[in-house]
């Protein structure tokens, strides 16, 4: 009897596969699917696309989703610029960007 795969390993799959393409072909990872596309303009402005929403915000630090990690931004005058479904603006100094994994301390 074979095994029974369930939906987030045939997810997971997939991507693997995709991924393995994409390499071979050479292609920019930022053109995967469900995987962030950040850019930045200096230390005063940074543009997420990809995002899975905004965790915490304040004038300080800004945390937000990205699916497998969490993207914590530490700065002064922070401003949420533009919030779509999908990608931010965040706006202000930045001093730092940390990544850290789901369930990470």
């Amino acid at each position: 009897m074979p095994k029974k795969i369930d939906k987030t390993s045939k997810k997971n799959i997939a991507n693997e596969k995709i991924y393995s393409i994409a390499k071979k072909m050479q292609l920019p990872i930022g053109l995967l699917p469900n995987i962030p596309h950040i850019e930045m303009n200096g230390n005063r402005e940074v543009i997420v696309e990809g995002s899975k929403g905004v965790i915490d915000y304040d004038e300080n630090t800004v945390s937000i989703d990205i699916g497998k990690m969490s993207m914590f931004f530490l700065g002064r005058n922070l401003t949420l610029k533009c919030l779509t479904h999908d990608s931010l603006i965040i706006e202000g100094f930045l001093v730092s960007i940390e990544f850290k994994g789901k369930g990470a301390p």
